[in-house]
């Protein structure tokens, strides 16, 4: 599905049509997972093979359930599980998907799977219907797809936005707690990437979008009124936020209106403790609070007293980290991504600087 929006650029006062691709299918409801091939055939999809791919959890068996349903109406299904976030077996699904003839993916899981089956059903032109099972970032609606290779690095590949959307509340709300709070902090993060995105647009490194920008900072508002993450009402906000966090990205062209100095800290992270690094939205929080200090905004206060509200990490310890580590991760986090011009390519790094900037950052 297309919608024709005004494209406006603080750069340039010049209108331009355009057309975005949105899912044709967005469900986000209590007790939807068994309404899955309902919904699916409701929307005409192609059901003539279905990919059903989940995980190696709890995942398992609410894909189970999915494919049940569509074995119930007759579709003909495979399923594949073990999903785990590497590149490598994304290769491997396409192959699959090509050689069993599959029309239509499914994902049923968390961002690993989501995100294996996204890069798979993008690079073999069918469409993908993203059920996630948890909300930790907004890679369940987002047009990318984050995955490890072989060293264990991560790297961001272009993808597609699903083509439909299934979000069972009461299937998220059961996830970990953890997850739903670094689900909080990646909403949050769109809030700082937009002061990065508008900081490029005046210093001519980027155009700024501010359609996009108002759709991504509309999903991550209403954290601030989160007050119990145990609600059902609160998982649905939490939902339809970083599901709008993908719908802005697609309007962009680009991750910049939900990704800026906060996420490179993360991704510097990444790369410095490997496998021991914490769930991205939990390392995303601590970007947030670093980016919000370094471009001297209000956010700071707003998001350091939300964070402490819902239990989101505030400071490098509360993520088992050393200020040695975050020094580190700080300082090389513009060169993960140095065509993203952010407030961390304008401000000095060296010396005491980094330091500086942490201590206002963290308190």
């Amino acid at each position: 599905m297309a919608i024709t929006s005004l494209h406006t650029s603080s750069a340039r006062a010049e209108l331009r049509s355009r057309a975005i691709t949105i899912p044709s299918l967005m469900e986000v409801a209590a007790d939807c997972l068994d309404s899955v091939a309902p919904l699916l055939v409701s929307h005409s999809f192609d059901l003539s093979r279905v990919c059903v791919g989940s995980g190696n959890g709890p995942s398992k068996a609410l894909a189970e359930r999915v494919d049940c349903g569509l074995r119930a109406g007759d579709v003909d299904t495979i399923q594949v599980d073990n999903l785990d976030g590497r590149l490598d077996q994304a290769a491997e699904l396409a192959a699959k998907i090509i050689s069993e003839g599959v029309s239509l993916a499914v994902g049923v899981g968390g961002g690993r799977v989501i995100d294996t089956m996204k890069l798979a059903a993008a690079r073999t032109g069918i469409d993908f219907v993203s059920v996630p099972t948890s909300i930790s970032h907004d890679g369940i609606s987002s047009p990318v797809a984050s995955l490890r290779q072989r060293d264990g690095t991560r790297s961001s590949y272009a993808a597609a936005m699903p083509a439909g959307i299934i979000i069972d509340v009461a299937v998220i709300g059961s996830s970990p707690p953890r997850a739903l709070r670094a689900g909080v902090g990646d909403l949050a993060s769109n809030l700082t990437a937009i002061l990065d995105w508008q900081l490029a647009d005046r210093l001519g490194h980027n155009r700024f979008d501010a359609f996009a920008a108002m759709i991504a900072e509309s999903g991550a508002r209403p954290v601030f009124d989160l007050t119990d993450l145990s609600a059902l009402e609160s998982h649905e906000i939490l939902a339809k936020g970083l599901l709008l966090s993908g719908l802005a990205m697609a309007a962009a062209g680009t991750s910049r209106p939900c990704s800026g100095a906060e996420h490179l800290v993360s991704h510097s992270l990444d790369r410095i403790l490997g496998p021991r690094a914490a769930m991205h939205g939990e390392q995303v929080a601590l970007g947030c609070l670093i980016s919000a200090a370094a471009h001297g905004s209000p956010l700071h206060g707003t998001l350091s007293e939300v964070f402490q509200s819902l239990g989101l990490p505030r400071r490098p310890s509360d993520l088992e980290l050393s200020d040695e580590t975050m020094v580190e991760a700080l300082r090389e986090a513009p060169g993960t991504r140095p065509e993203r011009y952010t407030i961390l390519s304008e401000i000095d790094l060296s010396g005491g600087a980094a330091l500086e900037l942490l201590e206002r950052a963290f308190g």
